[in-house]
């Protein structure tokens, strides 16, 4: 949970998120891209894996926007690549 906290943290820094939108909203989109993805990708650590940082940071953004489709379009490459890589 603390690793999810941090995330929270620097997403909210990265992406400019309000402080008054509450961090139990951003830790719900966090637990959502992060079942997600480790769906996609069973073996992934958030901790080591800076892509799979990279693409739930980007999710709870979308997320925010309510907009998880345009996240699913435009990452659906790097996350084929992703999956791919973990494999070798």
């Amino acid at each position: 949970m603390a690793e999810l906290e941090e995330l929270i943290y620097e997403v909210r820094q990265g992406f400019q998120i309000p402080p008054f939108f509450p961090d139990e909203g951003l830790m719900d989109y966090a637990k959502e891209g992060k079942a997600r993805l480790s769906y996609l990708n069973p073996k992934a650590d958030l901790k080591k894996d800076f892509t799979y940082r990279s693409l739930l940071k980007n999710y709870i953004y979308y997320a925010y926007h309510h907009k998880v489709h345009e996240w699913e379009e435009n990452y659906k490459n790097l996350i084929v690549s992703w999956q791919l890589g973990s494999e070798v």
